[in-house]
């Protein structure tokens, strides 16, 4: 397992290549937030069509027209709020794709040479500490993490 993070760390380009991925997904950035605003003001129709049906049944409209409407109303805005969270978590996730490939690079090579002056229980907290996931089976090793770029921006990466 540590022979073959030591080979990630000796290939940054590995995780370039991967930055890179997430850079591509970081372009979509204007499209996310143009559809975000979008579901926000049918939230905001919803909310007027809302008021409108209580207005409606302070009127003396048939209850059981009022409570069907509501419910339509209630289930797409069910299905709006989960568009939105899953905007707002891929907008986050493209914004903090956007990060600074020199201070991968150093940090690889910290990493690098620090991997080989540590004992075995140290390397352990170490990736503990990041994160990152090692999953072996019987003939690949899968790596998955996160790696700290600059102070607050975070990389996730799998190898």
């Amino acid at each position: 397992m540590w022979t073959q993070i030591e080979r990630v760390l000796d290939n940054p380009e590995l995780i370039i290549t991967e930055i890179e991925k997430q850079r591509q997904g970081a372009n979509q950035l204007g499209i996310l937030e143009t559809e975000l605003q979008q579901v926000e003001r049918q939230l905001k129709a919803l909310d007027r069509d809302q008021k409108e049906l209580l207005d409606n049944a302070m009127r003396g409209f048939p209850e059981n027209l009022i409570i069907a409407e509501n419910k339509k109303i209630n289930a797409k805005r069910t299905t709006l709020e989960a568009q939105n969270t899953e905007l707002e978590t891929q907008i986050k996730t493209s914004q903090d794709a956007a990060i600074n490939v020199p201070n991968v690079e150093r940090f690889v090579e910290l990493m690098r040479q620090k991997l080989t002056t540590l004992d075995f229980e140290t390397k352990r907290m170490a990736l503990d500490m990041l994160g990152i996931k090692v999953w072996l089976d019987c003939e690949n090793v899968e790596i998955t993490g996160v790696l700290p770029i600059t102070d607050g921006v975070t990389l996730p990466m799998q190898s």
